[in-house]
């Protein structure tokens, strides 16, 4: 059995020596003709490294002639199949420039797009590249608005706007956690009026409440009524919204206590 299988190894390491030596021959002495048929012969084996290799050199010796076509929408797939999406995504958008007529020029164009959206980051990074594939899919939406891939288009540009928003209340979040109150009730309210249908709307709102209340308790005495009055009327706007909410009974305490305090205020004056 042991023999059987060093022969078997032997054999493979043989025919995988034979066929690097007959690329390399290719690669040194093949005609243009000869790589361009061994480029797709290695694409439709899903040997998409050689096949990229080849196509690399082609698509420069294929300029002006009407294969160029052919090989640079595969050569644009064999980074895309070997999941290198920001240079996929590239050779696609420009094939999708350079042959606008191309049968693949609208698949080319939701590929870029694509790309893009594989290559986003998540929720908790920056979002600079979840805006740019948003971007690239409503280039694509705009230019073949009757495209079958427009549902999974508009899918797709779900999913990257609730990472949008994700990331916005998170900051949102983190400027209450770290202190800086002033800047967190301006970004709790700006969350809640760019993104209307956020389902953390109304934590949204009682943070808003929450933040004023220590804002205002921790400043000095001549600004604290203007800042436990806001306190209240951010009270007022969630209990309007959400009279039986989820925060309703937190809310009523900050409530309270900053009418209290205005009371006080008052008195002393």
């Amino acid at each position: 059995m042991f023999r059987i299988t060093k022969i078997l190894l032997l054999i493979a390491i043989i025919v995988t020596l034979g066929s690097c030596s007959k690329y390399q021959k290719l690669v040194k002495q093949g005609t243009v003709e000869q790589k361009y048929d061994a480029a797709l012969m290695y694409y439709a084996k899903d040997d998409y490294y050689h096949s990229q290799q080849l196509l690399d050199e082609l698509i420069v010796l294929l300029r002006g002639t009407d294969k160029l076509e052919k090989a640079y929408y595969y050569y644009a797939q064999t980074y895309y199949k070997q999941s290198d999406y920001i240079i996929a995504s590239y050779h696609f958008k420009y094939f999708a420039k350079t042959f606008p007529k191309s049968d693949f020029a609208e698949e080319c164009l939701y590929l870029s797009a694509y790309c893009k959206y594989l290559d986003s980051a998540p929720a908790n990074l920056d979002q600079s590249s979840t805006k740019t594939a948003i971007n690239d899919m409503q280039m694509f939406i705009n230019k073949y608005p009757n495209s079958s891939k427009i549902k999974e288009a508009n899918d797709i540009m779900d999913v990257l706007r609730a990472k949008l928003v994700v990331k916005d209340f998170n900051n949102a979040k983190q400027y209450l956690k770290t202190q800086y109150y002033k800047a967190s009730i301006y970004a709790f309210s700006k969350h809640v009026k760019s993104y209307p249908d956020t389902p953390y709307r109304e934590e949204a709102m009682y943070l808003t409440i929450e933040a004023n209340y220590i804002y205002a308790s921790k400043s000095i005495s001549y600004k604290q009524h203007e800042r436990f009055t806001n306190t209240i009327a951010a009270y007022n706007d969630y209990a309007a919204k959400y009279p039986k909410g989820e925060y309703i009974k937190k809310a009523e305490h900050y409530k309270s206590s900053a009418k209290s305090f205005i009371d006080k205020i008052n008195k002393n004056k």
